[in-house]
């Protein structure tokens, strides 16, 4: 069943009904027509009344269809909720729908329990209709919103009573809520030492991919390497001339485990890792990000593998934006020894970490192979 009912004055309803038809024939007993006829009409009315409470809504169909939004902190969007109606029309109805606070939404028509929010909204649809309600909001805070419950309450268009019709399969529309971006400073210098991304005039690797033009071929010059349509038009062997590259890829490690639970400026710490990929972004550079909250899978915690452009970044945000204080961690050294054993450290890594004695080990090991980079809480480096 996808909507469930509740119907407790149709109950009460029937027990008049039941009433009106025994004075009826009582009335008919006695000869008393004109009191008949009241009685009848009356009862007509009543029983009209709850053969609509009972069809009402029985064919309308709300298209739960799985849409998930993405929108950064202060950034709007909606709720739009799309219903097909192939049974008795509904008048006046009123629409209840609860979410997450993540989002908020415009106007003063909500109503706030704890971390969820109430809205009422005006319904009327009719027979072979099918209507789209859209309810404006706004991301307020981190986190993913989903619709936890949505009521629709049928009154009767000509008299009292109503009912309720409670939606009963999962709700698959989602706002997840992007996390705020602060300004951080942010360093990263690229590795001659190893091949990547970045164009530098002097490193030691060539991207074959990027010829930029040729010169006159010298004795050691691969063959590989010679241009033939350049050397034919010259009459004399020609070389290629490659872009220079370089590595330039980040590591950022994310600690978020503190005794049994998380930090407690866990929204500070990821609104910092999103200003870094957000940097890491505009700047073109390609990077990785690793949380210790516990994941099932090849890697036992949050971990978004090297890569760059708008789908990196899509990915690294909206991995952030899951993140609760009521997830699972995993002890920092862990993750760290994990990493360890399975990733080839890039040229720049950072550890976001509120206890760097945790990591004292690695960061001893890692100073050595990376450019290492240790960043304690706010608070510790504004008093540093």
């Amino acid at each position: 069943m996808v909507w469930m009912r509740h119907a407790d004055d149709t109950k009460n309803m029937k027990w008049v009904l039941g009433l009106l038809i025994a004075l009826f024939f009582m009335a008919m007993i006695f000869l008393q027509f004109l009191a008949a006829a009241v009685i009848g009409f009356a009862a007509t009315v009543v029983g009209l009344q709850i053969l609509y409470l009972d069809r009402a809504g029985k064919k309308l169909v709300f298209q739960n269809n799985r849409i998930r939004k993405r929108l950064l902190y202060g950034g709007d969007s909606s709720w739009e909720l799309v219903f097909k109606n192939e049974g008795l029309p509904i008048w006046n109805g009123q629409l209840k729908i609860w979410f997450h606070d993540a989002v908020e939404p415009k106007g003063d028509s909500a109503v706030s329990y704890g971390d969820l929010v109430e809205v009422d909204l005006p319904f009327t649809i009719g027979s072979k209709q099918t209507i789209e309600i859209d309810v404006p909001i706004t991301g307020k805070r981190r986190g993913l919103s989903r619709i936890q419950k949505m009521e629709l309450l049928i009154a009767h268009p000509f008299g009292e009573g109503s009912i309720t019709l409670e939606y009963q399969p999962a709700i698959l529309h989602e706002q997840l809520v992007f996390p705020k971006l602060q300004k951080y400073p942010f360093r990263y210098t690229p590795s001659r030492q190893k091949p990547g991304q970045f164009n530098l005039q002097h490193t030691l690797f060539d991207d074959a991919f990027q010829p930029i033009g040729t010169r006159d071929y010298v004795s050691t010059d691969q063959f590989n390497q010679i241009h033939w349509k350049a050397s034919v038009r010259m009459q004399q062997y020609q070389t290629k001339i490659f872009s220079t590259v370089a590595n330039e890829s980040m590591l950022f490690a994310l600690n978020v485990s503190a005794f049994y639970g998380t930090i407690h400026d866990l929204e500070d710490r990821i609104e910092e890792l999103a200003s870094y990929i957000e940097n890491c972004f505009s700047a073109g550079v390609p990077y990785a990000v690793a949380v210790n909250i516990r994941s099932a899978g090849k890697m036992p915690y949050l971990y978004l593998s090297t890569g760059l452009g708008q789908k990196q970044r899509q990915q690294a945000l909206e991995l952030l934006s899951i993140i609760s204080k009521n997830n699972a961690t995993l002890p920092y050294r862990t993750m760290l020894g994990h990493l360890d054993m399975h990733i080839e450290l890039p040229y720049t890594t950072y550890l976001l970490t509120d206890t760097p004695s945790d990591a004292l080990r690695f960061i001893t090991k890692w100073s050595g192979q990376t450019e290492l980079t240790v960043l304690p809480s706010r608070k510790e480096r504004d008093l540093a």
